[in-house]
């Protein structure tokens, strides 16, 4: 019977001392081989030694119980290189034998086990971001010295002989149509949908009042776990309640404040449905502005205008259909994680990734 083992990493990604980023790389136009040149020589990328196979390979390491795939991936990083990281575009997923980690046969293990590891880009956090999410994710432990002897940062040519491994050269090569994305200049904005509310016809009071229930409560305290995966620097959400306690558990474990917006409302859309849109695009011009990662709650109804408007930002229509186009679009307390870059002819979306919470 075969067996399928999950496993995730990242390639963490920095900018080097000294250097600053190109300004083509704000472009938001793919870079030339010139403009990549330049943003080549700029940054650094961290490898990982691991004494039990003699390699140089991308932090990352196996999932846990009751722990997604973006937790694993930061997590790990983190344990293996020292440095708090948060995640961006989702990179790609490789499969091999079980047996054959570390490019070598290892007794004891199936021929049928397979691993399969997922990456995506990360990049270090400062100490207030990482302050800021750390109650959320919960305590990282420096992994043990007969796991990783070494650490280096290396440009992403060296890094390219230093790799033992091809596939992770693979990895590499998906990082670097990242970066040619002008992903390095990337901030993350995550759309939430509130969390179970009380049923509208046995709720007693007005709608902008009615509260989550007991399991929703549950689910948007689960969700902030994955949300910390993404360091969100800006919490906004619809000034209704069971929007702003969605995601009050992460304003209170991070100590960023919680900005209600009556524009995110259902009753907004309704009667103006242009300013919801407008909002969202000032939210969104905001985040890049000001490089800080942003995470919006908001309601059902208004995701058929928000997800249509967002799709004219897609870098292709394969990634634009990636927005749901179907009512309820995504399910309670559950997000999409969006990777979007300035240009001259206004945001682009470069990733979109699904985010849901792990309740057990």
């Amino acid at each position: 019977m075969s067996k399928t083992v999950e496993a995730a990493g990242a390639i963490l990604i920095r900018i080097r001392s000294g250097k600053q980023l190109p300004i083509s790389v704000s472009s938001g136009d793919v870079l030339s081989d010139e403009d990549f040149h330049a943003l080549s020589d700029c940054v650094e990328v961290c490898l990982v030694h691991r004494p039990k196979y003699d390699d140089w390979s991308w932090p990352k390491g196996k999932q846990e119980q009751n722990e997604s795939l973006f937790r694993t991936a930061v997590r790990e990083v983190g344990e293996e290189t020292g440095t708090p990281a948060s995640l961006g575009p989702f990179l790609t997923t490789l499969e091999y034998p079980l047996n054959e980690e570390g490019g070598r046969k290892r007794k004891g293990v199936s021929g049928s086990t397979t691993k399969r590891v997922s990456y995506w880009m990360a990049t270090p956090l400062d100490a207030l971001q990482e302050q800021q999410r750390h109650v959320a994710f919960g305590p990282v432990h420096e992994a043990d010295i007969s796991e990783i002897n070494d650490v280096r940062w290396t440009s992403i040519s060296e890094a390219r002989h230093m790799l033992t491994h091809s596939t992770d050269r693979t990895v590499l090569d998906a990082c670097v149509t990242r970066l040619r994305e002008s992903a390095l200049d990337a901030i993350s904005f995550t759309i939430v949908r509130h969390g179970k509310a009380e049923p509208r016809k046995s709720w007693i009071g007005t709608d902008a009042v009615r509260p989550l229930t007991p399991l929703g409560a549950a689910a948007s305290f689960a969700l902030s776990r994955e949300l910390a995966c993404f360091a969100p620097a800006r919490i906004v959400s619809s000034s209704w309640t069971r929007c702003a306690d969605t995601v009050l558990p992460y304003a209170l474990q991070s100590g960023i404040p919680l900005e209600r917006n009556d524009d995110f409302t259902e009753d907004a859309y309704k009667t103006h449905h242009q300013t919801v849109l407008d909002a969202l695009e000032s939210c969104i011009q905001t985040a890049l502005q000001e490089k800080r990662n942003t995470l919006l709650c908001t309601h059902r109804p208004l995701f058929e205008g928000i997800f249509e408007n967002l799709r004219g930002m897609c870098l292709g229509t394969s990634l634009a259909k990636r927005l749901p186009k179907i009512s309820p679009f995504m399910q309670t307390a559950h997000a999409l994680n969006l990777s979007v870059v300035n240009s001259a002819h206004g945001p682009i979306i470069i990733d979109i990734q699904k985010v849901a919470p792990i309740v057990y």
